[in-house]
C-alpha cells in the first residue's frame, strides 16, 4: 500500500470543508495510505477569523438558521451529500442533550451557555459559538477518517517549501520539515505589509512624529488594540463598511457603554465615561444595509443569467468586459426577482398585473429607455429599483447650501439609516428579500462567467462587484443600526457624509477629513477596512518564498491575487503550471465563494470543495487534466 500526505497551509472552515469532502470522496482513492496535515498558528477549524479568543460583543452577520458547514443534498457536485445541522439546529441539539461529542467549553463558559439558553433561528450568534460549531464540525471530520489514514494539526507558521522531484518538504518556524505530494494553500485574508500601502506610511510617520497624534491602519478590528484611544478623543473613521460596525461595538459597548429600549422602539445610549468620538465618513457615506426580516413568497428560478445566456454573448463579443457585458444581465435578473415579489405580495401599490409587465420586460435590456418607461407605467416612483441609487442612496444637493450643511448631511445620513431599516427590518417588504435573493443566486452563478472574462472583465469584476454584494447583501443586524443611530444622538458618533477624503494637515499638526460640508480635523484617524493585500505585498514568508522561486504569481489584470488554473493548480513564472499545488480563498483569483453558507442554496462554496477535493484524490491517478476539467466544469453548470 503506497502513502500520500497532503499538507494544508491554513486550517479555517474553508479547509475543514474540503476535507469533509475528501472523506465523502474517500473511495477514489484505493490501496493508498492518506496522511492529511494541517499548518495554521490559530485553532483548526475556527482560523483566526473565528477563533474562540474574541470579544463576546462580537457577532455574525448572519442568522443562525443560515448558517452551515454540511454539503445538504441540494449542493449539486460529484461528490455524495453528506447532512449536517445548521448552526440553529445544532444549538438546539445541544439544549435537547442529544449532541453527545458537545464542545467543552459550551460546558464552562457562562456567557456561550446563557447564548445556546436562548439563541432562536432567526438570531444572530456571537462570533464565539460560531467558533465552537466549527470546531465541532473539525473534530467531527477528524473522526470519520479511520486507520490507516490521519490528520495531524500543526499550530505553527509555515514559512519555506522546498519542491521536490516528486515529494516535497514544507518548512515550519520551529524548524519542522513535512513531506508533502500535495499542498493546498488555503491561507484565507492576508495582512499587508505596512510599506506596500503608501497612505498607511504616511499616515503612521505623522503619526509617530508627535506625542498628540494616533492612526490605525487598516487591520482585523478584533486584532486591534485601541488602549491608547483615551476618553473625550475626536477620532476620523475612514470606512462605514462591516469592520466599522464592530469599531463601534468594541470602543462603546465594549468599554462598559449600554443600550436601553425606548417607549418608540428604538435605542438609548447609556455612557460609561470611557468613550471617544468618532467622525465617520467613506465613499457612500451611508453603512451597510440592513440585514433583512421579510419572507418571499413568489418561485426563485433564473431566467436570464443563465450559462446560455453568457455563452451567446461570449460568441458574439469574444472576451466579456464584466461592466458591459456580465453586469446588465445580473442586474435584470435581480430586477426580475424584486418585481415578481413586489407584483405578487402588493398589487394595490402597481398599475396592471405581473403577466404584462414580464411580457414586456424579457424583450428589453436593463439600461434602455424601454425598461425605464415600463417600469414608469407599471410601478410607482417609491417602488422602483436603481441600483445606482441602491449603492449611492444620499441625494446630496449641489452645491449643499452655505449654512448648517454640516448637520444637513447628518441629517442626510440619519434618515436613510431609518429608512433603510423600515423597508429591511419589517415583514412588509419582501420585494428586499427578492432582491436580496437574486443577488445572491447570481453570486453564485458567477464561477461560470471568468473563463469568458476579459483581463479588465475580472478586475472590474474582482475590484466592483465584491463590494456591492456586501453593501447590499451582507450589511450587519438591523439591532446594530439602532445602536449606531444611538450613538449619534448621544454625540458619541457624528457622520461626513459621502466622498470624503482623508489627509493630514501639516499647519495644524492634524488629520483631516475632506467632507462636503467643509473640512474637519482630528488628532487620530482609523481606518475601518481590511488591507488592500496583494500575494507579492502579503507578511506571509510562505507566499513570499513562492514568489521568489516563481512557484506562483498574480493573476494578470492588477488585482494581486494568485493566478489558478481552472483546477486550482498554482501557475508559477512564464505559465509554468504546478499540478501538485492547489490554492483556494481570499487570496486566489478566479471567482471564489465564501466559506460557509446557507442550507439548501447549493452553494458554490460546497461545490467548489468539492471538485477540489476529487482532484487532489483522484486527478494524479485515474483523470488527466482535460478530463478533469471536464468534470469541474460539470459540477459547476447546474449551481445557477
Amino acid at each position: 500500500m503506497t502513502k500520500r500526505h497532503i499538507v494544508f497551509i491554513g486550517g479555517g472552515p474553508r479547509t475543514s470543508i474540503i476535507l469533509e469532502r475528501i472523506s465523502a470522496n474517500r473511495a477514489l482513492l484505493e490501496n493508498t495510505e492518506l496522511h492529511l496535515h494541517i499548518v495554521d498558528p490559530f485553532p483548526a477549524g475556527a482560523g483566526r477569523i473565528w477563533r474562540e479568543d474574541q470579544s463576546p460583543l462580537l457577532k455574525l452577520n448572519s442568522r443562525a438558521a443560515d448558517v452551515t458547514m454540511f454539503t445538504d443534498d441540494s449542493v449539486q457536485c460529484l461528490g455524495p451529500a453528506k447532512n449536517g445541522p445548521a448552526l440553529d439546529q445544532w444549538v438546539q441539539l445541544i439544549r435537547d442533550g442529544q449532541l453527545t461529542d458537545a464542545p467543552a467549553l459550551l460546558l464552562t463558559d457562562p456567557l456561550l451557555q446563557a447564548e445556546v439558553a436562548s439563541l432562536g433561528p432567526g438570531d444572530f450568534p456571537t462570533r464565539r459559538l460560531q467558533s465552537c460549531y466549527l470546531r465541532w464540525f473539525f473534530a467531527r471530520v477528524c473522526t470519520s477518517f479511520t486507520a490507516p489514514d490521519s490528520i495531524q494539526v500543526h499550530e505553527e507558521t509555515a514559512v519555506d517549501l522546498i519542491p521536490g522531484s516528486n515529494t516535497h518538504k514544507v518548512l515550519l518556524a520551529s524548524g519542522e520539515e513535512i513531506l508533502a505530494d500535495q499542498v493546498v494553500l488555503v491561507q484565507g485574508h492576508l495582512d499587508a505589509a505596512l510599506h506596500a500601502d503608501a497612505r498607511a506610511t504616511e499616515f503612521s510617520a505623522h503619526a509617530d512624529s508627535a506625542d498628540h497624534l494616533g492612526y490605525t491602519p487598516p487591520g482585523y478590528t478584533n486584532d486591534i488594540n485601541f488602549d491608547d484611544l483615551l476618553p473625550g478623543t475626536k477620532a476620523l473613521v475612514s470606512g462605514m463598511g462591516l469592520a466599522f460596525t464592530d469599531l463601534f461595538v468594541l470602543l462603546f459597548e465594549g468599554r462598559g457603554g449600554r443600550f436601553e429600549p425606548t417607549e418608540s422602539g428604538a435605542l438609548h445610549y447609556i455612557p460609561s465615561g470611557q468613550e471617544p468620538k468618532l467622525l465617520a465618513g467613506s465613499r457612500r457615506g451611508v453603512p451597510y444595509h440592513s440585514k433583512i426580516r421579510s419572507t418571499t413568497t413568489a418561485e426563485l428560478t433564473t431566467r436570464y443569467f443563465t450559462k446560455e445566456a453568457v455563452t451567446k454573448l461570449h460568441q458574439r463579443h469574444g472576451q466579456l468586459d464584466f461592466f458591459a457585458h456580465i453586469w446588465p444581465l445580473l442586474a435584470k435578473e435581480t430586477g426580475h426577482f424584486y418585481y415578481r415579489e413586489l407584483f405578487g405580495t402588493r398589487p394595490e401599490g402597481l398599475h396592471g398585473g405581473w403577466d404584462d409587465f414580464l411580457s414586456s420586460y424579457d424583450a428589453i435590456a436593463w439600461y434602455s429607455p424601454e425598461r425605464a418607461s415600463l417600469v414608469a407605467k407599471f410601478v410607482s416612483l417609491d417602488d422602483r429599483l436603481e441600483f445606482e441609487e441602491l449603492e449611492f442612496p444620499l441625494p446630496i444637493p449641489r452645491p449643499l447650501p452655505a449654512q448648517g450643511n454640516r448637520e444637513r448631511l447628518n441629517k442626510l445620513v440619519r434618515d436613510h439609516i431609518r429608512q433603510d431599516l423600515r423597508l429591511r427590518d419589517s415583514p412588509d417588504h419582501p420585494q428586499f428579500q427578492a432582491l436580496f435573493f437574486g443577488l445572491l443566486r447570481c453570486f453564485v452563478t458567477l464561477p461560470l462567467v471568468h473563463d469568458k472574462l476579459s483581463e479588465s472583465g475580472r478586475a472590474q469584476l474582482s475590484n466592483w462587484w465584491q463590494g456591492f454584494f456586501s453593501f447590499v447583501d451582507s450589511g450587519p443586524p438591523a439591532h446594530r443600526l439602532r445602536e449606531l443611530l444611538a450613538l449619534h444622538e448621544a454625540g458619541f458618533i457624528q457622520f461626513l457624509g459621502p466622498e470624503t477624503s482623508f489627509g493630514f494637515d501639516a499647519e495644524r499638526q492634524l488629520f483631516s477629513a475632506q467632507t462636503l460640508s467643509g473640512t474637519v480635523h482630528a488628532p487620530w484617524l482609523i481606518e475601518a477596512r481590511l488591507p488592500t493585500t496583494h500575494i507579492s505585498t502579503s507578511t506571509d514568508p510562505l507566499l513570499d518564498s513562492l514568489l521568489r522561486q516563481g512557484l506562483i504569481t498574480e493573476e494578470p489584470g492588477g488585482s494581486g491575487k494568485m493566478h489558478i488554473t481552472s483546477l486550482r493548480q498554482a501557475i508559477g513564472r512564464k505559465g509554468r503550471i504546478q499540478r501538485w499545488l492547489f490554492a483556494t480563498g481570499a487570496a486566489v483569483g478566479r471567482f471564489q465563494a465564501g466559506a460557509f453558507a446557507r442550507p439548501q442554496s447549493n452553494s458554490a462554496s460546497f461545490a467548489d470543495s468539492d471538485a477540489l477535493a476529487r482532484e487532489l484524490l483522484s486527478a494524479p491517478a485515474t483523470m488527466d487534466q482535460w478530463e478533469l476539467a471536464g468534470a469541474v466544469t460539470q459540477a459547476h453548470q447546474s449551481i445557477a
